[in-house]
């Protein structure tokens, strides 16, 4: 059995490792981790690296192989072994069964693996350059037309990953302005309230919410400043909000904030053995239930921040200006992922379009 655990290092700090047989580090892997960790990756990029590799540890043992033994085909094994629903190759299905994993998710914990060879081909002699084998060189043409140049684009190449899962493009999710009414009148606390507007306002992610100190929020510009982040872009960011969030959160820290209270985290828990220390994620994944079961709208923390992000750039912010805001390393991720046109953005576009259009035509 390969499990992950979470140990604390000196500085404090949170870090995993990997072990076989619950007790024998795995010690590949926790070199790759390591080095990841020397590089300045955040906390949550090595955990998420360390169940990954787990999986694929598992993956090995149950087919009795070993890490030194991987070419393509055990790759491709893999996948199908991520696809199934339960993780036993013994088990055949007699009809089709869901996939377990999303392809996207499969995607990611591949490319994890392909990159952990690429650490031990180029600093730990391993031998077999996995990396080269899986990316395959295609001809990229931006056109349908041959121009009279076309020969020199022959060489003009693209890798593509030969084992990349095709992923369905999916529609991402956002709140209406009527729902954020009905989710904000269904908080039973101000605590509640506070940390919906946050999220909904300033696009901020639920474990950014959960290490917001007091000290972090400037009431005279209502900004708020994310000092952590699940990525090294989103640290040290400033995020505004409105106004009257800045008055909740003051009207919050007067009630809650109280003389025997002694924490600089703004959202803590109340009772219990863990009285007095930050909210842990569940907590707010329990408040979106709780919500959403009252009010019957689904949603959740990450489809407050698509909202946030859509309704910024709908109202003029420019992407890269929203990049900033939300954290991102790249804009491209702001664009492809987070700024999504309403059909009623996408029909008054469209008409301004043909009102110029129609203009142009007459001015002609």
């Amino acid at each position: 059995m390969v499990i992950v655990r979470e140990v604390v290092i000196p500085s404090g700090e949170k870090r995993w490792i990997v072990l076989a047989n619950e007790i024998k580090p795995v010690i590949p892997i926790m070199k790759y981790i390591k080095y990841l960790d020397s590089l300045g990756k955040a906390p949550n990029t090595l955990k998420s690296y360390c169940y990954h590799l787990k999986l694929y540890w598992e993956f090995l043992l149950s087919h009795d192989k070993s890490y030194k033994e991987v070419d393509l085909n055990l790759l491709a094994s893999f996948i199908g072994w991520l696809r199934m629903p339960q993780q036993n190759g013994k088990v055949k299905y007699l009809y089709g069964e869901k996939a377990k994993r999303r392809e996207r998710s499969i995607n990611i914990i591949v490319s994890c693996v392909i990159n952990f060879y690429d650490y031990l081909m180029r600093l730990d002699g391993f031998e077999k350059d996995l990396k080269t084998k899986v990316m395959k060189e295609i001809k990229v043409h931006k056109h349908s037309y041959k121009s009279f140049l076309n020969h020199i684009s022959d060489k003009q190449l693209q890798t593509m990953n030969v084992l990349k899962v095709k992923e369905p493009r999916r529609k991402i999710k956002t709140v209406t302005e009527e729902q954020i009414t009905q989710i904000q009148k269904a908080c039973k606390t101000i605590r509640d309230q506070l940390i919906i507007r946050i999220m909904y306002e300033g696009g901020l992610r639920a474990s950014e919410v959960i290490n917001l100190w007091i000290e972090d929020f400037n009431i005279n510009d209502h900004s708020i400043l994310v000092r952590k982040s699940k990525t090294v872009a989103g640290e040290n960011r400033k995020v505004y909000v409105s106004k009257e969030t800045m008055n909740v959160f003051q009207d919050y820290i007067i009630d809650y904030h109280t003389d025997e209270v002694d924490t600089n985290f703004v959202f803590f828990n109340l009772s219990g053995k863990n009285k007095g220390k930050p909210i842990q994620y569940w907590t707010i994944q329990s408040l979106m239930r709780r919500i959403g079961k009252k009010t019957g709208i689904d949603f959740s923390a990450h489809m407050l921040r698509h909202t946030c992000a859509t309704n910024l750039h709908e109202h003029g912010m420019d992407a890269s200006s929203i990049q900033k805001f939300l954290g991102h390393a790249y804009v491209q991720t702001t664009l492809q992922m987070y700024v999504h046109p309403s059909d009623e953005t996408i029909r008054k576009n469209w008409e301004s379009a043909m009102k110029k259009q129609i203009g142009d035509l007459y001015d002609n």
